[in-house]
């Protein structure tokens, strides 16, 4: 029960952040081109930017960010670009976190008497770990200040964002049949084949990233 509301939170963390994560060229290409726009914050911004960095968001009225001014806005497109590098960063533990679960999965599967118990629980621990990391990564893009680019038509930011809804999906989907399979071995198969989906989905997110279109 504790995978599926940690999962609820990952898919409320993830839905958001896949509407604002860039690379670092779109990044900087926000910080040059700050100058020739004529408004400080995007036309588009996602409810959490709303609230804690809109004209009249939480952060301005408690004053935790500044008011809004083109000096200003120049600052927060730094800091949101170092959350973002951040983001990526820990998106590339998060990754390395998943191959390495999927070979304790593997050896798990064909496992047997102390060896299973050891293993099983070196599984639950990096489970619990990748969905920390998971969980930070979402983090850093969700509470990031707006960007000023808005790309129309296909790019590789919304081919990311597609991948994201399968791996997202995928996370929820793993964690609920980890906490059932003790009641329900039947469902190990489902729950690997959940697995692979999601790093898949994750990897290629995060490939899609090196080319521009």
């Amino acid at each position: 029960m504790k995978r599926f509301f940690l999962a609820l939170f990952l898919a409320f963390g993830l839905s958001e952040v896949t509407a604002q994560v860039t690379d670092a060229d779109s990044l900087l290409a926000g910080l040059d081109t700050k100058a020739e726009q004529n408004q400080l914050l995007p036309e588009k911004m996602i409810l959490s930017q709303r609230i804690f960095w809109g004209q009249n968001g939480l952060l301005r009225k408690a004053h935790i960010a500044p008011a809004l001014t083109p000096e200003n806005r120049a600052k927060e497109l730094k800091v949101r670009r170092t959350m973002l590098k951040l983001h990526q960063a820990m998106g590339i533990i998060t990754a390395a976190g998943m191959l390495a679960q999927g070979i304790l999965g593997a050896r798990l599967y064909n496992a047997t008497g102390d060896n299973y118990t050891r293993i099983k629980s070196a599984h639950e621990a990096m489970a619990t770990g990748i969905n920390i990391a998971y969980g930070t990564t979402a983090l850093m893009a969700f509470t990031a200040p707006p960007g000023m680019l808005n790309r129309k038509g296909i790019s590789n930011m919304k081919v990311h964002r597609y991948l994201s809804y399968i791996h997202l999906t995928g996370m929820i989907t793993t964690n609920i049949l980890a906490d059932k399979i003790g009641d329900n071995y039947k469902l190990k198969p489902y729950h690997r084949a959940a697995a692979y989906t999601t790093f898949g989905a994750y990897f290629a997110a995060m490939a899609v990233l090196k080319f521009e279109f």
